[in-house]
C-alpha cells in the first residue's frame, strides 16, 4: 500500500474522471490515515458530483463512493445500504456480461477478486453495527466465492477473530 496521497489535479476529462480521483482521495483519508476529518472535506466535493452524475444509484462507482462518504460520517447504516447496493450491482454486472464477447472488458474493475474484496468490507460495516452474525454470513459468502473461482480468501483473519468473538460471546450468555 502506498502511503504518499494520491496526487492532486485541478483538471479532468468529465464528472466520472474527477469522482473517481476524489473517490482515491477520500480512501487514502479514511483508511490510510484514518482522518474522518480530512475524508469527509473530499467526502463533500464527491457528493456534489454523486446527485447529478448518478441519480438513480445505479452505478458500481457510485455506490462503492456513497458508501465511503458515510463511513467518513459515521453513517454506518447509510454505508452499509449503499456498500450492498454495490455488490448487487456487480452481480448484476456479472450476470449481464457472463459469456458475452465484452465479458472481459466488463468485468476488468470488477471481477470476483473485487467482489470478494467489497463483501469483506461489508462484513466488516456489519460488524462495526453490532451485526456480528451478518458480519460473519457474508464473510463466509465471500469465503464460498473464493473456493468456487479459484481465488485467495483474503478475509480468513476477520472470519476468525468474528467466530472467535461470537464463541466468546455465546459462553459468556451461557455461563
Amino acid at each position: 500500500m502506498n502511503d504518499k496521497a494520491p496526487p492532486g489535479r485541478r483538471t479532468f476529462a468529465d464528472a466520472w474522471d474527477e469522482i473517481g480521483y476524489l473517490r482515491d482521495k477520500l480512501l487514502y483519508w479514511l483508511y490510510q490515515r484514518a482522518d474522518a476529518g480530512s475524508a469527509r472535506r473530499y467526502g463533500r466535493r464527491l457528493e456534489r458530483l454523486l446527485l447529478p452524475a448518478d441519480p438513480a444509484h445505479d452505478a458500481i462507482l457510485g455506490e462503492e463512493c456513497w458508501s465511503l462518504i458515510h463511513e467518513a460520517n459515521g453513517e454506518r447504516r447509510k454505508a452499509i445500504q449503499s456498500r450492498a447496493n454495490e455488490v448487487h450491482l456487480i452481480r448484476r454486472l456479472h450476470e449481464l456480461s457472463r459469456g458475452a464477447a465484452y465479458e472481459a472488458t466488463a468485468l476488468q474493475d470488477y471481477g470476483y477478486a473485487d467482489l470478494s474484496d467489497r463483501l469483506d468490507l461489508l462484513a466488516v460495516l456489519y460488524h462495526d453495527d453490532g451485526n456480528l452474525d451478518k458480519a460473519i454470513t457474508t464473510l463466509r459468502e465471500s469465503e464460498e466465492l473464493c473456493r468456487e473461482h479459484g481465488l485467495k480468501f483474503d478475509g480468513d483473519e476477520l472470519l476468525r477473530e468474528y467466530t472467535d468473538e461470537k464463541r466468546a460471546s455465546q459462553q459468556a450468555a451461557a455461563g
